[in-house]
């Protein structure tokens, strides 16, 4: 009886001792990963204004300096990023749309005017790699940059193929080659940023 109640006794303070030793490596681990996150979200701000490349390898230190430099913060109904670039304020801000596998959380600079697009990057997704994934690459966000926004509200700018014509030329970008759905995805992303969120962005700025 004895060495069952031990058995039990010492099984449970084992047990407890690893939950409490994973439980502190949980609460480090998390901080670090908020960091980690704050400062890529932060990169991807500085990067849709054009203050930094893709390939740029910054440290945490010039980021935070360069986001403080150049980036103001406006928080209203949504939360609005605010820069001077050549010497006209754009604004980027999350958008949110369904993709093939799941929601693509892109992060959209637009002119004020709502003209063209400043620049796109792509906070998350579940996109498949090698295929739909490829809109992290730089050639695909790339096209996007001062690309203008079409005054059609059902088509802002076209994602085709590249044989597509049926589009003008200043509002179009090719297409991710075997990845439609997630093209399409891009597209209708980009025409709920224009239509559905600008509008609350200059209620946010005005």
């Amino acid at each position: 009886m004895k060495d069952k109640l031990y058995s039990v006794v010492f099984t449970f303070l084992l047990s407890t001792f690893f939950v409490l030793v994973l439980a502190a490596i949980n609460a480090l681990a998390s901080s670090r990963i908020e960091i980690n996150e704050k400062l890529d979200f932060q990169r991807s701000v500085l990067y849709v204004f054009g203050f930094v490349e893709i390939e740029d390898n910054l440290s945490s230190e010039e980021i935070q300096s360069l986001y403080a430099e150049k980036i103001t913060e406006l928080t209203g109904e949504i939360t609005v990023y605010v820069a001077t670039v050549k010497g006209e304020k754009n604004y980027a801000f999350t958008v949110q749309s369904p993709g093939l596998w799941g929601t693509i959380t892109g992060l959209v600079a637009v002119s004020s005017d709502a003209s063209r697009i400043v620049g796109i990057d792509f906070v998350s997704h579940s996109e498949t790699p090698g295929l739909g994934g490829r809109i992290d690459e730089k050639s695909f966000k790339e096209q996007f940059r001062d690309e203008r926004i079409s005054q059609d509200r059902n088509l802002r700018i076209a994602v085709v193929s590249g044989i597509d014509t049926s589009s003008n030329d200043d509002s179009r970008v090719d297409a991710i080659t075997g990845a439609t759905r997630t093209s399409e995805a891009v597209g209708k992303l980009i025409n709920k940023a224009i239509n559905e969120i600008f509008p609350t962005v200059l209620k946010v700025v005005n």
